[in-house]
Protein backbone atom coordinates (compact mmCIF):
# COMPACT_ATOMS: atom_id res chain seq x y z
CA UNK A 1 0.00 0.00 0.00
CA UNK A 2 1.38 3.38 -0.98
CA UNK A 3 1.64 6.12 1.61
CA UNK A 4 0.93 9.71 0.64
CA UNK A 5 2.25 12.70 2.57
CA UNK A 6 0.66 16.10 2.36
CA UNK A 7 3.05 19.01 2.64
CA UNK A 8 2.46 22.07 4.79
CA UNK A 9 2.20 24.23 1.68
CA UNK A 10 -0.49 21.95 0.24
CA UNK A 11 -2.51 22.22 3.44
CA UNK A 12 -2.18 26.00 3.31
CA UNK A 13 -3.32 25.96 -0.31
CA UNK A 14 -6.39 23.90 0.57
CA UNK A 15 -7.28 26.28 3.37
CA UNK A 16 -6.82 29.23 1.04
CA UNK A 17 -9.15 27.94 -1.66
CA UNK A 18 -11.71 26.25 0.63
CA UNK A 19 -14.05 29.27 0.48
CA UNK A 20 -13.94 29.06 -3.31
CA UNK A 21 -14.76 25.36 -3.18
CA UNK A 22 -17.84 26.17 -1.12
CA UNK A 23 -18.82 28.93 -3.52
CA UNK A 24 -18.54 26.49 -6.42
CA UNK A 25 -20.57 23.89 -4.55
CA UNK A 26 -23.29 26.25 -3.40
CA UNK A 27 -23.40 28.12 -6.69
CA UNK A 28 -26.18 30.44 -7.74
CA UNK A 29 -25.53 29.39 -11.31
CA UNK A 30 -29.04 29.26 -12.68
CA UNK A 31 -29.40 30.60 -16.20
CA UNK A 32 -32.45 32.72 -16.83
CA UNK A 33 -33.43 33.17 -20.46
CA UNK A 34 -36.76 34.97 -20.58
CA UNK A 35 -39.69 35.15 -18.20
CA UNK A 36 -39.39 32.15 -15.88
CA UNK A 37 -37.33 29.93 -18.21
CA UNK A 38 -34.33 28.15 -16.68
CA UNK A 39 -31.54 25.82 -17.81
CA UNK A 40 -29.64 23.47 -15.52
CA UNK A 41 -25.95 24.50 -15.64
CA UNK A 42 -23.45 21.91 -16.84
CA UNK A 43 -21.17 20.82 -14.02
CA UNK A 44 -17.51 21.03 -14.99
CA UNK A 45 -14.66 19.65 -12.93
CA UNK A 46 -12.99 22.68 -11.27
CA UNK A 47 -9.30 23.32 -11.82
CA UNK A 48 -7.28 25.27 -9.27
CA UNK A 49 -4.00 27.08 -9.70
CA UNK A 50 -1.29 26.06 -7.23
CA UNK A 51 2.35 26.80 -6.56
CA UNK A 52 4.90 25.16 -8.88
CA UNK A 53 5.66 21.61 -7.81
CA UNK A 54 2.53 21.35 -5.64
CA UNK A 55 -0.36 19.09 -6.72
CA UNK A 56 -3.77 20.75 -6.90
CA UNK A 57 -6.23 19.85 -4.14
CA UNK A 58 -8.94 17.37 -5.09
CA UNK A 59 -12.29 18.87 -6.06
CA UNK A 60 -15.23 18.27 -3.74
CA UNK A 61 -17.45 15.24 -4.24
CA UNK A 62 -20.62 15.95 -6.18
CA UNK A 63 -23.36 16.33 -3.60
CA UNK A 64 -26.91 15.71 -4.72
CA UNK A 65 -29.13 15.55 -1.67
CA UNK A 66 -29.29 18.21 1.03
CA UNK A 67 -31.49 18.54 4.15
CA UNK A 68 -34.19 20.28 2.08
CA UNK A 69 -34.84 19.25 -1.54
CA UNK A 70 -37.13 20.75 -4.16
CA UNK A 71 -38.06 18.93 -7.38
CA UNK A 72 -39.54 20.83 -10.32
CA UNK A 73 -41.43 18.57 -12.73
CA UNK A 74 -41.79 18.99 -16.50
CA UNK A 75 -44.86 21.19 -16.03
CA UNK A 76 -43.05 23.51 -13.63
CA UNK A 77 -44.89 22.25 -10.55
CA UNK A 78 -43.03 22.20 -7.25
CA UNK A 79 -42.45 19.20 -4.98
CA UNK A 80 -40.51 18.96 -1.75
CA UNK A 81 -38.96 16.37 0.54
CA UNK A 82 -36.42 16.36 3.37
CA UNK A 83 -33.31 14.38 4.25
CA UNK A 84 -32.57 13.80 7.92
CA UNK A 85 -28.78 13.86 7.68
CA UNK A 86 -26.16 15.64 5.64
CA UNK A 87 -22.38 15.50 5.71
CA UNK A 88 -19.88 17.52 3.68
CA UNK A 89 -17.17 15.15 2.47
CA UNK A 90 -13.85 16.14 0.93
CA UNK A 91 -13.13 14.60 -2.44
CA UNK A 92 -10.27 12.45 -3.62
CA UNK A 93 -10.20 13.85 -7.14
CA UNK A 94 -11.36 10.54 -8.59
CA UNK A 95 -14.86 10.53 -7.14
CA UNK A 96 -15.72 14.14 -7.94
CA UNK A 97 -18.59 13.10 -10.23
CA UNK A 98 -19.79 9.82 -8.73
CA UNK A 99 -23.48 8.88 -9.10
CA UNK A 100 -25.85 9.66 -6.23
CA UNK A 101 -26.34 7.12 -3.48
CA UNK A 102 -29.66 5.30 -3.08
CA UNK A 103 -31.65 7.11 -0.36
CA UNK A 104 -34.75 4.87 -0.29
CA UNK A 105 -37.00 7.78 -1.24
CA UNK A 106 -40.71 7.01 -1.12
CA UNK A 107 -43.69 8.70 -2.82
CA UNK A 108 -45.02 9.41 0.68
CA UNK A 109 -41.88 11.42 1.46
CA UNK A 110 -42.68 13.90 -1.31
CA UNK A 111 -45.30 16.63 -0.99
CA UNK A 112 -46.55 19.05 -3.62
CA UNK A 113 -46.21 22.74 -2.81
CA UNK A 114 -48.74 25.04 -4.47
CA UNK A 115 -46.98 27.77 -6.43
CA UNK A 116 -49.19 30.38 -4.78
CA UNK A 117 -47.93 29.29 -1.32
CA UNK A 118 -44.22 28.80 -2.04
CA UNK A 119 -43.05 31.93 -0.19
CA UNK A 120 -44.94 31.00 2.99
CA UNK A 121 -43.75 27.40 2.68
CA UNK A 122 -40.10 28.46 2.58
CA UNK A 123 -40.57 30.81 5.53
CA UNK A 124 -42.11 28.03 7.62
CA UNK A 125 -39.86 25.14 6.63
CA UNK A 126 -36.47 26.69 5.85
CA UNK A 127 -36.17 30.14 7.38
CA UNK A 128 -37.21 28.84 10.80
CA UNK A 129 -34.12 26.62 11.13
CA UNK A 130 -30.60 27.67 12.11
CA UNK A 131 -28.78 29.57 9.37
CA UNK A 132 -25.97 26.98 9.30
CA UNK A 133 -28.49 24.29 8.33
CA UNK A 134 -30.24 26.17 5.54
CA UNK A 135 -28.92 23.89 2.81
CA UNK A 136 -31.25 23.32 -0.12
CA UNK A 137 -31.08 21.42 -3.41
CA UNK A 138 -33.23 22.39 -6.39
CA UNK A 139 -33.62 19.59 -8.95
CA UNK A 140 -35.22 19.77 -12.40
CA UNK A 141 -36.73 16.72 -14.07
CA UNK A 142 -35.56 18.02 -17.46
CA UNK A 143 -32.68 20.31 -18.40
CA UNK A 144 -34.84 23.27 -19.45
CA UNK A 145 -37.93 24.34 -17.58
CA UNK A 146 -40.55 27.08 -17.50
CA UNK A 147 -41.71 27.63 -13.94
CA UNK A 148 -43.18 30.64 -12.20
CA UNK A 149 -42.72 28.78 -8.92
CA UNK A 150 -38.99 28.42 -9.54
CA UNK A 151 -38.74 32.17 -10.12
CA UNK A 152 -40.34 32.70 -6.71
CA UNK A 153 -37.89 30.28 -5.09
CA UNK A 154 -34.86 32.00 -6.62
CA UNK A 155 -36.15 35.40 -5.56
CA UNK A 156 -36.04 34.30 -1.93
CA UNK A 157 -32.82 32.28 -2.18
CA UNK A 158 -30.95 35.15 -3.83
CA UNK A 159 -31.77 37.41 -0.89
CA UNK A 160 -28.51 37.20 1.06
CA UNK A 161 -30.20 38.28 4.29
CA UNK A 162 -31.81 34.82 4.46
CA UNK A 163 -28.43 33.01 4.41
CA UNK A 164 -29.70 30.10 2.32
CA UNK A 165 -27.02 27.95 0.66
CA UNK A 166 -28.26 25.99 -2.32
CA UNK A 167 -27.32 24.09 -5.44
CA UNK A 168 -29.15 23.76 -8.74
CA UNK A 169 -28.98 20.43 -10.57
CA UNK A 170 -30.71 17.84 -12.71
CA UNK A 171 -32.98 15.45 -10.81
CA UNK A 172 -31.47 12.08 -9.98
CA UNK A 173 -32.86 8.86 -11.42
CA UNK A 174 -34.35 7.97 -8.04
CA UNK A 175 -36.08 11.35 -7.66
CA UNK A 176 -37.52 11.19 -11.18
CA UNK A 177 -38.81 7.62 -10.82
CA UNK A 178 -40.29 8.08 -7.34
CA UNK A 179 -41.95 11.37 -8.31
CA UNK A 180 -43.48 9.65 -11.34
CA UNK A 181 -45.02 6.99 -9.10
CA UNK A 182 -46.40 9.65 -6.79
CA UNK A 183 -47.97 11.63 -9.63
CA UNK A 184 -49.60 8.49 -11.04
CA UNK A 185 -50.71 7.48 -7.54
CA UNK A 186 -49.20 4.08 -8.29
CA UNK A 187 -47.87 1.43 -5.91
CA UNK A 188 -44.10 1.75 -5.54
CA UNK A 189 -41.56 -0.85 -4.46
CA UNK A 190 -37.90 0.03 -4.97
CA UNK A 191 -36.96 -3.66 -5.19
CA UNK A 192 -39.09 -4.00 -8.34
CA UNK A 193 -37.33 -1.18 -10.21
CA UNK A 194 -34.67 -2.01 -12.79
CA UNK A 195 -32.17 0.64 -11.71
CA UNK A 196 -29.36 1.90 -13.92
CA UNK A 197 -26.20 1.10 -11.94
CA UNK A 198 -24.34 3.90 -13.76
CA UNK A 199 -26.79 6.48 -12.40
CA UNK A 200 -27.23 5.32 -8.82
CA UNK A 201 -24.96 3.83 -6.17
CA UNK A 202 -26.28 1.09 -3.89
CA UNK A 203 -24.95 -0.33 -0.66
CA UNK A 204 -24.35 -4.11 -0.72
CA UNK A 205 -26.02 -6.45 -1.44
CA UNK A 206 -26.55 -5.32 -5.02
CA UNK A 207 -26.88 -7.56 -8.06
CA UNK A 208 -27.79 -6.78 -11.68
CA UNK A 209 -29.54 -3.54 -10.89
CA UNK A 210 -31.78 -5.03 -8.22
CA UNK A 211 -31.55 -3.93 -4.61
CA UNK A 212 -33.75 -4.98 -1.70
CA UNK A 213 -33.74 -2.34 1.04
CA UNK A 214 -33.81 -3.39 4.66
CA UNK A 215 -37.41 -3.67 5.75
CA UNK A 216 -38.39 -1.26 8.49
CA UNK A 217 -40.72 -2.82 11.00
CA UNK A 218 -43.76 -0.75 11.83
CA UNK A 219 -44.63 -0.24 15.47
Amino acid sequence: METYRISISTIKTVRKILPYLLIIFFSCSQQTNVDDDYIVPVRIKPVFETQPGEPPPPPPIQTYYLPADFIIDTAGQIYFYQQQQYRFICGSGIDWDTPPKFIDLSPNDIIQVPVSNIEDFIKLNILTIDTADRLVAIALIKDTIHSIGLTKIFKIFNDTTYHIKWNFRKATEEEAIVLGYKQRNQYYNSAEIKWDSTKIEFPPPYDDGQFTPTKVEEE
